[in-house]
């Protein structure tokens, strides 16, 4: 294989590299973020470039002091910290006592990195790109024994691999009409102590497993390999973050949020230059006058200006910082609103509804709801395919694997002076104020176990209840009219 053939992407590669990389970039933030040079240039900081200097001090100075508010990683970490809140619950059936499933869920890509961790990290980097692609993958060696196989640690393991890494892909209907993966191609890049970049590639099909190593450009023939696919699939998963555009590619969670963000980092740039100039007075001067320059900035006129004109002082206005601060926060308010924080994020400055509150809580329920499906769904994929490397296909059905389909988002403040004006109302029924109680601990309390034993004392606790108060004599008399 020729190095063109080998290092051939698939055309939306192609299409999409570049998008990857900036919505990787915009998640990362940091240094990434400054180094990307995601700030508007001024028109001093084009001409600048156009007159062949590579960037402008003033403009790389603008890149250093800019903070940035990282919304994309915020949103991501926040829908994360509601979707790991409970675990998701694994019924492993006859594989319970399997020491190779075992083995798997406390360490899955023999890095230590436990089968909940893992599927976290699936979770974040698909809400990134879209999707992003795991292979369960295994030693070559043979063993000539289980026993040896299992003292050696040979099992099969996960590998996540982001879009920029998968370099192409083939989906194509089988004969029953089951849509299945039939050509994979990775490429994982490293760097010795020696700065030497070394490309291995990956290449799967149903029939055989190749890899390929380049290095310095060329293709190092004595290391490449090829063998046999025993499993007869390719072993991988393509994991959505929710929906797909096409098979293969994913809708990212943040490529809306990454554009507003951007805007919001230009915006605090532009008022970290408007504070600068607002703080501090222009001097303006003729260029033989002697001055100081001093916080300011200094302007030298021309040398044709008129001898009697004096210095004078370029009084700066403030009322531009308040239009940004106006600006990014509304910004911030978009983008709550797409990504449904909006009830968990916001600090509200006027009164909602409850059944406003209410609504925007189920939007971020259903929200979560298909995050969660598709993660469910993912697992019991890769689940299946270990099930065929250990060779235990008909152990598969037993398995359950449930991820939280409910997720409760409520407004507990709300929740509660709702309950207290229930409990003020001295309904007359033991089994009405026994839930109310109930109602109350669940929105309270967060052990389960706690919880567990708080209803069970309710369960069988004794309400005395409480006479209700006479009516008034004249409304007694119009009663009896």
């Amino acid at each position: 294989m020729n190095i063109a053939e080998l290092t051939r992407k698939h055309p939306l590669y192609t299409l999409m590299i570049e998008e990857w990389k900036y919505l990787k970039t915009s998640y990362d933030g940091g240094e990434a973020y400054e180094h990307a040079a995601l700030l508007y240039r001024y028109a001093y900081e084009r001409d600048e470039l156009l007159n062949k200097k590579t960037e402008s001090n003033r403009y790389l100075e603008r890149l250093e002091q800019t903070p940035l508010d990282n919304q994309c990683k915020s949103s991501l970490h926040t829908y994360s910290s509601y979707l790991w809140r409970r675990k998701p619950q694994r019924d492993l059936g006859r594989l319970k006592e399997h020491f190779e499933t075992l083995a798997m869920l406390e360490d899955c890509d023999l890095e230590g990195t436990t089968i909940d961790e893992f599927m976290r990290q699936v979770e974040i980097h698909g809400h990134i790109f879209g999707h992003t692609w795991i292979v369960i993958d295994k030693s070559a060696k043979q063993y000539r024994t289980l026993a040896q196989e299992r003292r050696a640690g040979a099992r099969p393991y996960f590998v996540r691999y982001d879009p920029p890494s998968v370099w192409n892909w083939e989906f194509a209907r089988s004969d029953n009409g089951q849509l299945e993966l039939t050509y994979l191609k990775v490429c994982e890049t490293e760097t010795d102590k020696e700065g030497k970049i070394q490309q291995t590639i990956r290449i799967w099909t149903k029939e055989l497993v190749e890899v390929y190593k380049i290095s310095n450009g060329s293709i190092e023939e004595e290391a490449a390999v090829s063998v046999k696919n025993t499993l007869g699939i390719i072993p991988a998963v393509c994991h959505y973050s929710r929906t797909k555009k096409i098979h293969g590619i994913g809708v990212s969670e943040i490529e809306d949020i990454a554009k507003m963000q951007q805007s919001i980092y230009n915006d605090l740039s532009e008022m970290a230059q408007s504070i600068r100039n607002t703080n501090h007075n222009t001097l303006v001067k003729n260029a033989e006058d002697d001055a100081s320059a001093g916080a300011g900035a200094v302007i030298i006129m021309d040398a044709g200006t008129e001898s009697g004109k004096k210095p004078y002082l370029l009084q700066t206005q403030g009322f531009q910082i308040t239009g940004l601060i106006n600006s990014i926060k509304e910004k911030t308010d978009m983008i709550n609103r797409m990504t449904h924080l909006s009830p968990v994020r916001n600090q509200r400055t006027q009164t909602f509804s409850g059944e406003a509150l209410k609504t925007e809580f189920q939007l971020l329920n259903a929200l979560l709801n298909e995050m969660a499906a598709s993660m469910q769904l993912t697992e019991k994929r890769l689940l299946r395919i270990f099930c065929k490397w250990i060779r235990r296909e008909r152990d598969y059905e037993s398995i359950a694997i449930i991820y939280p389909a409910k997720f409760e988002l409520r407004d507990s403040k709300s929740d509660i002076e709702l309950l207290k004006e229930a409990k003020a109302l001295n309904v007359q029924s033991e089994a009405y104020q026994r839930e109310l109680d109930k109602a109350i601990v669940n929105i309270t309390m967060e052990d389960d176990a706690q919880l567990e034993e708080i209803n069970q004392q309710l369960d069988t606790a004794n309400y005395s209840l409480e006479p209700a108060p006479p009516a008034p004599a004249g409304a007694a008399a119009a009663a009896a009219v």
